[in-house]
């Protein structure tokens, strides 16, 4: 009997469209904090766009550990990387006026937006920047134990005609 160990396998190898495959099914955590580091092939496919069309950010782990400001770092990289094709983004706390603001003005064809527990994110300057920037593309809103006036809410609702899913 052979006791020997099969040949190790060359995942650096593995073609870019394979590779961005496999990190849309990872979370946006996972793929900032681990997967994209492994190597410089890995960092070029955790670039594409298509791996970022979708940013969970809500039941990581990580958003229980991690300081605040460093996942608001993380969610403003994967939107970046999306390159303007972000289409849903879901985010538990850590999310503020700004980041909100951040995604909502590079992010056009946005169609799923849920947010939990991120206390005073509708705020008079993010009420405006939905106004200037109407979420046209919006079709689900889910906003879980957030703090909204009722004018904040009518900004949001005139402001994202298409809009068939309002949770709050």
């Amino acid at each position: 009997m052979d006791d020997a160990a099969p040949p190790a396998r060359d995942w650096s190898s593995l073609p870019l469209d394979a590779l961005s495959s496999i990190f849309v099914r990872l979370s946006a955590v996972d793929v900032l904090m681990g997967a994209g580091l492994v190597c410089g092939s890995w960092l070029e496919a955790a670039n594409f766009p298509d791996v970022w069309r979708s940013v969970d950010m809500d039941k990581d782990e990580a958003v229980f550990l991690k300081a605040d400001a460093v996942l608001r770092k993380m969610a403003k990289v994967a939107v970046n990387r999306s390159d303007g094709q972000l289409r849903v983004f879901i985010g538990r706390m850590f999310v503020t006026d700004d980041l909100i603001k951040y995604i909502m003005e590079r992010s056009p064809s946005l169609t799923t937006l849920r947010l939990v527990s991120c206390f005073g994110v509708f705020s008079k300057q993010v009420a405006s920047v939905i106004k200037e920037s109407p979420l046209l593309e919006l079709r689900s809103l889910e906003l879980e134990n957030i703090d909204l006036t009722m004018r904040e809410l009518t900004a949001v609702l005139e402001s994202c005609p298409n809009l068939e899913v309002l949770g709050c």
